[in-house]
């Protein structure tokens, strides 16, 4: 063990966010072909605006020009302040975030230098000053459009409605668009056009006496939060502290999270180890297979860890039945499910050979899980096909159709799990997505369909459905635990660099309110170098169950 990016969403202006925080660029940087439009007309900078890694960019000058803000570039910090009445937005070359009225957020699009010039990325520098950003693929069309005209608006950074925070502390900065931030203290008479800002934490009286009174350009830090579910109330006042009219005002529900580590499997090492799969019972017993030595892991909930046998073979996937028995897959060519007696899992260390063959000719066994009718379900990884094992132990393949974008890596049918509407949901590694199969009423696969495809969910790995009913997906290239709702809607819950906790995410499994992960550790992506951090090890977030 060593001592110990929220991503910018740019789905809508490219297919994947790949690029890494570089400044003066190396990447691939092409001249934008898109019809780039502002409030419905040719955006000035258009002919000016290049894409990098797909990512849209455009001079700085040009981009504030339009928005009508002042640019500030300071050539020795390599700095740009974009400013507009107490709002400000410093972005810095290379960096790996940016800062609203100081507030630092993570970004996988900074500041960039081509030749000589100054770029900004558009997304973030328009989305900071309140205008949304739609994409037409057919016409290849970007939409902007300011969400603040001549009336007192606001906008928040830090959380968004259904959002997530993880750990103890909520951080919040507020741009006011038409309404001049005054100190109520010296300015107490109402005057049109300026006031200050009103903001309560899970507070339903709403009143001035208990609000939290913003009137300068700076964060506000909520101290203390517990696990579990909040509610972020923001209000637009005059000096007199009375609610602006017609009011303006929104109600940001969020969810705070605890995440930390259960178990280090190794305290003297942070590389060598890997572990994939990852389950748990309903007494919080976790379960794993390390790789290598091919050892069972059972981690109690207080941490203590036992090695109960050593597999035949290594195994990366896991799933109990209805009994409670355990069965784990083992890929490779001459791919096969083991089973393990749950008398087995109750007791102390046992043999190998009482580990079970349940099914074989399962070539790149890979996630694995239970219908309710007692069918096995295994997805092949690479191969894109789905195994059905019968509970009779008749095995039935299935192509799924499905194929991969990326040559680097190949894996279109990972982690699986059953949605409460009886569909089979299937992560796809190579193209950071999850889709949807309907199952026949003879176990065979049916049709499937997207369910959603983000740059959140690049190297979407293991997934497993959560009290909620949203799917949970591990995007192991990102480290990063993100929540896919059942009707596509994409929600990053917790990511991190490469001295984690979340170090390669590649499985997961809920018990109640605790998601438990299994971290691989590989020396991809986000996680690159991977040694730095803690390594191989289960990872926890505590959902909470209330205020």
């Amino acid at each position: 063990m060593r001592s110990v990016k929220k991503i910018a969403v740019t789905a809508a202006l490219s297919t994947m966010v790949l690029s890494a925080s570089i400044g003066v660029v190396s990447a691939e940087t092409v001249k934008s072909d898109m019809k780039l439009l502002i409030n419905d007309k040719e955006a000035s900078f258009a002919a000016q605006s290049v894409l990098v890694d797909s990512s849209l960019y455009a001079p700085y000058d040009a981009v504030a020009k339009q928005l009508g803000v002042e640019a500030k570039w300071n050539e020795a910090s390599q700095t740009l302040l974009l400013a507009k009445d107490t709002n400000t937005l410093e972005l810095s070359v290379g960096a790996s975030t940016y800062k609203v009225n100081g507030l630092a957020l993570a970004t996988t699009t900074p500041l960039k230098v081509l030749d000589g010039k100054v770029l900004a990325p558009v997304r973030i520098v328009f989305e900071a000053f309140y205008h949304q950003i739609g994409y037409e693929n057919k016409t290849r069309t970007v939409s902007i459009r300011s969400q603040a005209d001549t009336k007192p608006a606001f906008k928040v950074h830090g959380i968004e409605p259904g959002g997530y925070v993880t750990g103890s502390e909520l951080k919040v900065s507020v741009f006011t668009f038409n309404h001049l931030l005054k100190d109520f203290a010296q300015a107490k008479e109402p005057k049109a056009g300026e006031g200050h800002i009103h903001l309560w934490l899970d507070n339903e009286k709403l009143d001035a006496a208990s609000a939290i009174k913003l009137f300068k350009n700076e964060p506000v830090v909520f101290r203390d939060l517990k696990p579990g579910q909040h509610t972020l109330t923001v209000q637009l006042v005059g000096n007199d502290h009375k609610p602006v009219q017609p009011e303006v005002k929104q109600v940001i529900p969020f969810t705070s999270t605890s995440l930390s580590i259960l178990k280090d499997l190794d305290e003297t090492k942070a590389t060598g180890l890997r572990i994939e799969g990852v389950i748990a019972d309903e007494k919080h017993n976790v379960y794993t297979v390390e790789m290598e030595s091919k050892k069972l892991y059972r981690i109690a909930a207080d941490g203590k860890m036992d090695v109960l046998t050593e597999l035949p073979r290594s195994a990366t996937g896991m799933a109990f039945d209805a009994a409670g028995n355990l069965y784990i897959a083992s890929g490779g060519m001459e791919g096969v499910i083991f089973k393990v007696n749950a008398k087995e899992l109750a007791g102390g260390p046992f043999d190998t050979s009482l580990v079970e063959t349940y099914a074989s000719g399962v070539q790149g066994a890979n996630g694995i899980t239970f219908d309710a009718k007692g069918s096995l379900y295994v997805s092949g990884g690479a191969n894109g096909n789905i195994y059905v094992v019968s509970p009779d132990g008749q095995l039935a393949t299935y192509k799924s159709g499905i194929a991969a974008e990326r040559t680097s890596q190949q894996i279109v049918v990972n982690g699986v799990a059953f949605g409460q509407d009886g569909k089979l949901y299937v992560a796809n590694t190579s193209s950071g997505e999850v889709n949807r199969f309907a199952i026949n009423a003879d176990g065979s696969l049916g049709p499937w369909e997207l369910v959603a495809k983000s740059p959140l969910l690049y190297g979407a790995d293991g997934l497993n459905f959560g009290p909620d009913g949203a799917v949970y997906v591990a995007a192991n290239e990102r480290n990063a635990i993100v929540r896919v709702s059942v009707d596509g809607k994409v929600t990053e819950v917790a990511h991190n660099g490469n001295q984690g906790p979340l170090e390669f995410p590649a499985s997961l499994h809920f018990v109640g309110s605790t998601l438990y992960i299994s971290n691989f550790d590989q020396p991809r992506g986000d996680n690159m170098p991977n040694d730095p951090g803690i390594g191989s090890s289960i990872a926890k977030i505590e959902f909470g169950s209330g205020k």
